[in-house]
């Protein structure tokens, strides 16, 4: 299936090459300048359209070495860079031209996205500083979607409640996701340790992973039964109880490291989870 799929991929691209040559070609023998600035802005909105964003960067860039001050040229650029998943190349480009000051409102937009995707979240907030034109509505997206995206609501409840200010047009998505996050429980990682050398197991069934929490349960509780019955039977020097209280006692502090991975990776978990729902909501404006 990923091989058919490779196949029509390089198909397609083929062909999309094969109707830019002969756009090309036709405009040679028609006597025409292929590679005057109407022509390259032509060919490089072609390439848009049928998707091939990495090689329309290349060609704005002719169309700007043409006329550096285009700024539909620009915008259409860092655009191409940002949907050919290459947002760093977006991103100099755009420091490039505004280094400084205040940001178009169209630039602005793609600016928040291009250091979204760098999950640069300082340069989010400087950009976001440089916009004073933004609408409200979608300041206040841009600032809940990196609010989501950044995942420090998990940490502490004071994260919480320093969320972003909500207005009447913000994205209703972006609002579920956010109501999703307030209802999310962090697991906190010292308390399931404190529960697992309680009771082995306990840490990781408060973090949801009750397969191994029986688990280690099992592990550890047969070998320290079996520990016990060796030096209940033969005192001190039980060969078996050495043995089996050193794999009751492997697995009981392999059960502590366990169960601080076991919360910390259910937050991770969480926080995934609300960024790839949020990433599908934010890249799509």
């Amino acid at each position: 299936m990923n091989q058919a799929t490779a196949f029509m991929t390089r198909l397609k691209r083929s062909a999309i090459s094969l109707s830019g040559l002969l756009l090309m070609l036709s405009c040679s023998l028609s006597g025409q300048d292929i590679f005057d600035g109407p022509h390259s802005r032509e060919f490089a909105r072609y390439l848009m359209y049928n998707h091939q964003f990495r090689m329309a960067a290349d060609e704005w860039e002719r169309v700007l070495f043409l006329n550096p001050q285009d700024t539909q040229a620009r915008l259409s650029q860092i655009k191409s860079y940002r949907l050919s998943q290459n947002p760093a190349e977006g991103w100099k480009k755009l420091i490039l031209w505004y280094p400084t000051g205040p940001l178009p409102q169209t630039f602005a937009s793609e600016a928040m996205q291009l250091a979204l995707m760098q999950n640069d979240f300082p340069s989010f907030r400087s950009v976001l500083a440089r916009s004073p034109g933004l609408p409200a509505y979608e300041k206040s997206n841009f600032e809940l979607g990196a609010w989501l995206l950044e995942g420090s609501w998990i940490k502490s409840p004071r994260q919480r409640q320093n969320s972003p200010i909500i207005v009447t047009a913000t994205d209703t998505r972006l609002l579920q996701l956010f109501d999703k996050s307030m209802i999310i429980r962090r697991k906190s990682p010292a308390l399931a340790v404190a529960l697992s050398s309680v009771v082995p197991g306990l840490g990781k069934i408060y973090s949801h992973d009750w397969k191994d929490g029986l688990l280690s349960l099992l592990f550890v509780a047969t070998n320290a039964w079996q520990s016990y019955r060796g030096f209940s039977k033969n005192g001190t020097g039980s060969v078996t109880g050495w043995v089996f209280g050193t794999l009751a006692f492997g697995f009981y502090s392999a059960d502590l490291f366990g169960s601080w991975k076991s919360a910390d990776l259910y937050n991770s978990k969480q926080v995934d989870l609300i960024r790839h729902e949020t990433e599908a909501v934010i890249y799509t404006h």
